[in-house]
């Protein structure tokens, strides 16, 4: 009876050996086969990106860069070299005097004179008044309405927007004392025709453009945009 045990224990680990070695050789083929096809999934991706980057270089050798013909700087050179020349001449020549000039700086700056304190007082005041001048007091011409002794009320308006007016009319305009579209705005006939003999005058072919092109009309619309200047307030 222990023998026949013994038998049956023998067979049973054998079964199970020979088990165990059926299913690790299959692991093991399995495991070949996908390894295989991981193999030549990436060969295939590996083919195709090589013919991918073979497309891309064939056609960046395709493109055609011009190359721009060779510029011939023989005679700019030949040009800047006597200028150079001269220039280092002149900074030689100068040298002396900067040397100069720098002595007498430090024999200004030395002086300690009295009486230059009466001079450089007049240059400060001069100085201030430069820096704040009065503004005058703005003056209507003598025969006119509204025709100014300068530009008084602000920045003038570009007098050149009224169709009609170029610069060299806006220059001669300003002589006659209009520098803005409400100064136009506000012309009677009377007044259009008094800056129209003004103009005349200083060239005959100006008689009769104001009414002709309607500049009163044209100022009246101008005047009342955002940037233009406003008329002062008459009291």
């Amino acid at each position: 009876m222990a023998v026949v045990n013994v038998l049956l224990l023998v067979l049973a680990a054998a079964s199970g050996g020979a088990c165990t070695y059926l299913w690790l050789r299959y692991r093991h083929q399995d495991t070949l086969l996908s390894a295989a096809a991981i193999a030549q999934e990436q060969a295939a991706l590996g083919h195709g990106l090589d013919e991918r980057l073979a497309a891309l270089e064939a056609a960046l050798h395709s493109i055609a860069v011009p190359v721009p013909p060779p510029v011939d700087l023989d005679p700019l050179l030949g040009a800047v070299a006597p200028m150079q020349k001269r220039l280092s001449a002149i900074e030689h020549a100068l040298f002396p005097v900067q040397t100069r000039l720098d002595e007498i700086e430090s024999a200004i700056r030395s002086l300690r004179a009295p009486q230059l304190d009466p001079l450089l007082h007049r240059l400060d005041a001069l100085d201030e008044r430069l820096q704040h001048p009065r503004r005058r007091q703005v003056a209507v011409r003598p025969g006119s309405r509204n025709l100014l002794s300068h530009a008084g009320h602000g920045k003038p308006d570009d007098l050149t927007r009224i169709e009609g007016v170029p610069k060299v009319l806006q220059k001669a305009l300003h002589k006659i004392g209009v520098f803005y579209f409400w100064q136009i705005a506000e012309w009677s006939a009377d007044d259009a025709r008094h800056v129209g003999d003004q103009l005349a005058a200083r060239d005959e072919s100006l008689a009769g453009r104001i009414s002709r092109e309607t500049w009163v009309t044209q100022a009246r619309l101008l005047a009342a945009a955002p940037n233009a200047a406003h008329a002062p307030v008459r009291h």
